[in-house]
């Protein structure tokens, strides 16, 4: 027990681990290990390469409905095919190279609060880092044939660089900004930032958005397309809202789920009632917890546990609900393990079995859960349930009362 403890809290074993595990996913990816209907675990990975090669000449895909990210995605995908000139394997270690960078942000953030405060980290500041490692090998090597580290890394920036005041506002609203330009889902962490700074990064954020868009515009044609496409999105088979339908299949119920924009789309009565609804519902949950936030009645939690909520209450409300969303919530996860008074540990711990879950459901048991057998569609209720008790328990704290000293950016 005593060796575990000093393999821990050792920085070099730390980087080890990270090693093994990331060339083990490697290997799965590749399929030179074996793993279940693997063949599917690049098939986004191949639709990059394709869009890369008119990328890279500033060319974004037109008229593809399966193009739905904002302009600096097109710059990740087109970097592999500049640097390599191979955007399949160059993709994935560019990949691995954003995840290795996620790991040195929560390592160089828990030595740094472990220097400060050593009574409020957990295995001196190595915690947060320790749980990145894992959360991979929990969800799947999938997290590394996706793009979604990208946009956690400049997320998880944006919230450790708000711990200091006076400059880091601005280089924060930079992070979000960045972050928000490769995939949107960023840009929700505004809702929750203390009022106090909330002014230096929205000047920030809209500042380089608008740097970043007479760049797109003087080097690539077409980088608007992806607002279309997102808008016509339906129902994903995988969301939330789609659970009564899966459960309606599986007792035979005439539920199809065509290709559609890039996912698997609920086709029955309602279906795009409700994903409309959700819409709307999104809209005004966001609009209410902006204004709590200004108004301090958020402050049970800090920061980084009100960021990590807020994303789960996004995904719930959304029409789509991906398995590298996981990427994201592993990442805001793991910066707020960093700290030992974390009130979140218990959704963690449901968030962590549900991504297990998804990863034997993706892209092993897919195929049986779009037919409606018993066992895939009990995998994806039952990752469901968890992933809502988490949100349940998650959101009854950021909305509890409390006294005192508002809780910002500890």
């Amino acid at each position: 027990m005593r060796s575990l403890n000093l393999f821990l809290r050792n920085i070099p074993a730390l980087f080890f681990s990270w090693t093994v595990s990331r060339y083990i996913l490697f290997l799965f990816i590749t399929l030179v290990l074996p793993y279940p209907e693997g063949q599917w675990l690049k098939g986004d990975v191949d639709l990059y390469n394709f869009w890369s090669k008119g990328l890279v000449n500033g060319i974004f895909p037109i008229n593809d409905s399966m193009w739905q990210y904002p302009p600096l995605a097109g710059v990740v995908f087109a970097i592999p095919q500049w640097v390599l000139g191979n955007a399949l394997t160059g993709f994935i270690l560019f990949m691995i190279l954003f995840d290795l960078l996620i790991l040195i942000t929560l390592l160089t953030s828990g030595l740094k609060q472990f220097r400060n405060n050593p009574d409020s980290t957990s295995l001196n500041g190595l915690s947060g880092a320790w749980f990145w490692i894992l959360w991979p090998i929990l969800m799947g090597p999938l997290a590394l044939t996706r793009f979604d580290v990208v946009p956690t890394l400049f997320a998880l920036l944006a919230l450790v660089v708000l711990s200091n005041q006076k400059v880091r506002p601005i280089l924060s609203g930079i992070f979000l900004s960045i972050g928000a330009m490769v995939k949107l889902w960023p840009m929700l962490l505004l809702v929750i930032y203390p009022k106090t700074v909330l002014k230096k990064v929205l000047i920030s954020i809209v500042s380089t958005a608008v740097l970043l868009l007479i760049f797109m515009n003087t080097w690539s044609v077409g980088f608007t397309n992806f607002f279309d496409n997102q808008s016509s999105r339906g129902l994903q088979v995988e969301s939330i809202a789609a659970s009564p339908y899966v459960l309606a299949k599986l007792f035979g119920a005439n539920v199809e789920y065509p290709f559609r924009y890039g996912s698997l789309e609920v086709q029955a009565s309602f279906a795009n009632e409700i994903g409309f609804m959700l819409n709307v519902l999104t809209l005004i949950v966001f609009l209410v917890i902006l204004v709590l936030n200004y108004l301090n009645k958020l402050n049970y939690l800090n920061l980084v546990d009100k960021a990590l909520v807020v994303v789960l209450i996004s995904i719930a409300f959304s029409r789509v609900f991906s398995p590298q969303f996981w990427v994201w919530i592993g990442g805001l996860a793991a910066l707020a393990l960093i700290n030992k008074e974390t009130k979140l540990k218990k959704v963690i711990v449901l968030l962590s079995i549900s991504a297990f879950l998804t990863q034997l459901l993706y892209p092993g048991q897919y195929v049986a859960l779009l037919s409606g057998e018993f066992f895939a569609t009990m995998l994806q209720l039952t990752r469901v349930v968890l992933f809502v008790w988490a949100l349940v328990l998650g959101t009854k704290l950021l909305l509890k009362p409390t006294r005192g000293k508002v809780n910002q950016c500890e």
